[in-house]
């Protein structure tokens, strides 16, 4: 499967050869690098934050596990992708699944139990890592206590695809969707997977942090290329919106999106 790493303008910043090359450093100077692990600064049409730290989830040893109708967009996926041999994954607790390529491969992470966390009080929290047969790790999945942050302003940029998804918001006030979005910055932030409708500002404006992911303690989960988008991960940095919408005419950009449509939640 041929990645936009390979397809789209050499001016895109994170252009990699076979085998891909070790990440580099966090990028900084842009708005993004400012976010910190601060309590209870999302926007008001957003869900509150609690006091507790951006990280997703603590951090357990991770054991390696070989994998076993759309709103108008800027840029149409392909199509034809073939599901027919993908396969399931399902969270320890079965509170989280999807499907995705037999070829791809997760990582695993589970925290010790919690003590005061989620409904019964003693709560692990799951992480997954998925990466493509190319070794770039596109997606994330988790689990997490609770979010927080801090911005100077809202995140600014252009939505290029937003879809519903069959999804019950764990708080019952969000409206579960795909996004797509191209954040503004120097770099420019390609980023993609699944949150809430109203983190997504009718005029270009986006949550402050934005965040992929749907409720807070207890029931949070969070999917996609990022858990709170920043510059951090140099492979989504883009040098133009024309990288963005040459992305998504990739089978890796339908892929994705195909694995975050198959997203369900208990």
């Amino acid at each position: 499967m041929t990645g936009w790493r390979q397809t789209a303008s050499a001016s895109v910043q994170h252009l990699r050869e076979d085998p891909p090359l070790a990440r580099t450093a966090p990028l900084v100077g842009i708005a993004a690098a400012l976010l910190v692990a601060l309590a209870g600064c999302v926007p008001a049409d957003a869900e509150s934050a609690s006091d507790a730290s951006a990280s997703p989830a603590p951090s357990a040893t991770a054991t390696p596990e070989p994998s076993a109708e759309p709103t108008p967009s800027a840029s149409e996926a392909p199509e034809g992708i073939d599901t027919s041999d993908w396969v399931e994954y399902a969270s320890p607790e079965g509170d989280l699944t999807f499907r995705h390529p037999s070829d791809w491969t997760l990582e695993t992470t589970r925290s010790e139990p919690m003590s005061g966390v989620g409904p019964t009080g003693n709560r692990s929290l799951d992480s997954v890592e998925i990466t493509a047969p190319n070794g770039q790790q596109l997606l994330t999945s988790y689990d997490f206590v609770d979010i927080g942050g801090w911005c100077d302003a809202p995140m600014t940029g252009e939505l290029l695809h937003s879809e519903p998804i069959g999804l019950e918001s764990p708080t019952g006030d969000e409206t579960p969707v795909i996004a797509a979005i191209a954040f503004d910055g120097d770099p420019m932030i390609f980023a993609m997977g699944i949150t809430a409708a109203e983190r997504i500002g009718p005029d270009g404006t986006f949550g402050c942090p934005f965040y992929f992911v749907l409720g807070t303690s207890d029931g949070g989960t969070s999917m996609g290329t990022h858990f709170q988008v920043s510059n951090d991960d140099p492979l989504w940095n883009i040098a133009s919106l024309d990288d963005a919408t040459a992305y998504m005419e990739t089978d890796e950009y339908a892929t994705i999106l195909e694995i975050l449509r198959s997203v369900r939640t208990a």
